[in-house]
C-alpha cells in the first residue's frame, strides 16, 4: 500500500514537472514575440514603449548570444553545415538578419540537453538509475521537438493561405471588373488581406515593381506557397498576359471553380470527421499506453530489451504500427485530389 502511494506521488510529481516546463516554455515564446513586436514599434513611435520586463530582456539577450556563439562553433563541423540547410525554408525575408539556419540546430541540441536534465532529475526523485536507452530516447525526443513545432506552424500557415486563396481570387476578380490591371489587382489583394497570403502578394507586387516578368513572379509565388490550386491562377494569368482575352470571364470561371472545390472539400471534411477522430485516437493510444506503463514502472519493458526475442517482438509491433499509419493515411487522402 505504501509502495503504491509512493508511485502515485512520484507520477503526480512527474506530471506537474512536465506541465510546469511546458507552460513555462509556451509563455516564454509568447513573451519573446511580444518583446520583438515592442522593439519594432519603438522604431516608428514618438513615445517609446516603457519596458517592464528588463529581466526577461537580459535573459533573452544572454540566450541569443549563447545560440549565436554555439552556431559559430557548429559551422566549423561539416555535418551540421549540411544538416542546417533544411531549415533555410523556415526563415522569412524579414527575419533574415536576425535568424540564421544554424540557430535552429543549436536550439535542437539545447532542447535535447534540457530533456536529458529533466530525465535525470526525475530519475533522482524516483531513486532509479538512468539507463543509456532512456537517455538516447529522451535526447531524440528533445532533438526533434523543434522540428515538430516548426512543421505544425508551417502547416498552419499553409492552411491559412489555402483558406484565404478564394478571398484573393474574389478581390482580383472584382478588381478586373473595375478595369484594373493585373499589377493593380495584386496590389489590392496585398492591402486587403492581412494574413500570410497577403504578405506573399506583397512580395509579388515588389517583384513586379523591380521589373520581373509576370511568368517568373507567379512561378516564384507557386514555389513559395506550395498550394496545388495556385497552378490554375498561374496558368490563367500567364496565358492571358501572352495571348490576351477576356480576363473577367476567365476569372469568373476560376472563382466559380474554386468556390465549388472548397464547398466540396468542406462537405468531405464533415463526412470524414468521425473517421479522422477515430484514426488519431487509435494512433496515440499505443504510444500513450507505453509511456504510462513506463512512467509507473520503468522495469516493466526490460524483458523486451534483454533478449533477441524481445527485440523481434518490438520490431514486429513497429512494423504493424507504421503499416497501420501508412494504410490509413492513404485512405484518408481522398480529399487531396479534389
Amino acid at each position: 500500500m505504501v509502495m503504491n502511494s509512493n508511485l502515485i506521488f512520484v507520477f503526480a510529481l512527474e506530471l506537474v514537472t512536465i506541465y510546469i516546463v511546458a507552460v513555462g516554455f509556451y509563455f516564454m515564446i509568447l513573451l519573446r514575440r511580444r518583446i520583438k513586436i515592442e522593439d519594432r514599434l519603438n522604431e516608428f513611435s514618438v513615445y517609446k514603449v516603457k519596458k517592464e520586463t528588463k529581466f526577461f530582456d537580459d535573459f533573452f539577450a544572454i540566450y541569443d548570444n549563447f545560440i549565436k556563439s554555439f552556431s559559430k562553433f557548429l559551422y566549423k563541423l561539416k555535418i551540421f553545415n549540411k544538416y542546417s540547410l533544411k531549415y533555410q525554408k523556415y526563415i522569412n525575408k524579414e527575419d533574415k538578419n536576425e535568424i540564421d539556419k544554424m540557430d535552429f540546430v543549436s536550439k535542437k541540441i539545447l532542447l535535447a540537453i534540457s530533456f536529458i536534465i529533466i530525465l535525470v532529475t526525475i530519475s533522482i526523485l524516483k531513486f532509479e538509475k538512468v539507463t543509456l536507452i532512456s537517455v538516447l530516447i529522451t535526447a531524440l525526443i528533445g532533438f526533434y521537438t523543434l522540428d515538430l513545432f516548426l512543421f505544425s506552424e508551417r502547416k498552419m500557415i499553409n492552411k491559412e493561405q489555402e483558406n484565404d486563396l478564394l478571398k484573393a481570387i474574389t478581390i482580383m476578380n472584382n478588381s478586373f471588373k473595375s478595369g484594373h490591371s493585373i499589377m493593380q489587382a495584386i496590389k489590392l489583394v496585398s492591402t486587403e488581406l492581412d494574413s500570410p497570403l497577403g504578405l506573399e502578394f506583397k512580395k509579388m507586387y515588389l517583384d513586379l515593381t523591380y521589373g520581373l516578368s509576370l511568368d517568373v513572379v507567379f512561378k516564384r509565388f507557386e514555389k513559395r506557397v506550395k498550394i496545388s490550386d495556385v497552378k490554375y491562377i498561374t496558368t490563367s494569368l500567364t496565358i492571358l498576359n501572352s495571348t490576351g482575352g477576356d480576363i473577367v470571364k476567365v476569372f469568373e470561371s476560376v472563382e466559380k471553380t474554386f468556390f465549388n472545390n472548397k464547398k466540396l472539400k468542406e462537405e468531405l471534411k464533415s463526412l470524414t470527421a468521425s473517421s479522422k477522430l477515430l484514426y488519431y485516437v487509435l494512433l496515440f493510444i499505443p504510444v500513450s499506453f507505453v509511456l504510462f506503463i513506463y512512467i509507473l514502472d520503468s522495469s516493466y519493458f526490460l524483458p523486451l530489451v534483454s533478449n533477441t526475442l524481445g527485440y523481434l517482438i518490438i520490431l514486429i509491433c513497429l512494423v504493424i504500427y507504421i503499416g497501420y499509419i501508412f494504410v490509413v493515411r492513404k485512405m484518408m487522402k481522398i480529399g487531396d485530389n479534389l
